[in-house]
């Protein structure tokens, strides 16, 4: 389940490898840390655009709430998402679709995965999206919460391969 650093040296970003290797570092005999293990102040400086994502059981599927999303957040969403279930932000087109995705692997699968998204929101669309999502279990194995970080960097400097599917890599 935690073995192996492919997913690290996939990763585009110094500061997606900072918590990554962070995550990794609350990982304690393969099992998978809890919200607990993680201490603010150890990733303060990505603290904006930090986000905690609670898994929310459900008949048909998962849903998806913003427990807590950084500050930073507001330069996509003009609003606080806090508090607001995935399929209710303002996204454009699939983004709604495509995060549920996302969320259902590293629910489903227990294991972080990585990616670099147009953010799919009226003030985003000249940034890149470079995101992970790490999860996190309050037992060390079923994944109730998941760490979200996203570091938005504007169109003009990255050159982003171009391919009908958003990149996104798994652990």
């Amino acid at each position: 389940m935690l073995t192996g650093n492919a997913l690290r040296h996939q990763m585009v970003l110094p500061e997606q490898q900072a918590i990554y290797d962070y995550w990794r570092s609350k990982c304690r005999q393969g099992r998978l840390p809890a919200r607990q293990d993680i201490d603010p102040a150890d990733i303060r400086a990505h603290l904006p655009t930090i986000s905690l994502i609670e898994v929310k059981p459900n008949a048909t599927r998962p849903r998806f709430q913003c427990r807590l999303a950084g500050t930073g957040f507001w330069d996509l969403f003009e609003q606080e998402i806090q508090g607001r279930y995935i399929d209710e932000l303002p996204y454009s087109g699939d983004r709604s679709a495509y995060w549920h995705r996302v969320l259902n692997q590293v629910t489903s699968n227990r294991r972080p995965t990585a990616g670099v998204t147009k953010p799919g929101t009226p003030l985003g669309a000249h940034l890149a999206q470079f995101w992970i999502r790490l999860p996190l279990s309050t037992n060390g194995k079923d994944v109730n919460l998941i760490l979200g970080y996203d570091h938005l960097v504007k169109m003009s400097e990255v050159e982003v391969q171009k391919t009908s599917e958003p990149m996104r890599v798994t652990a």
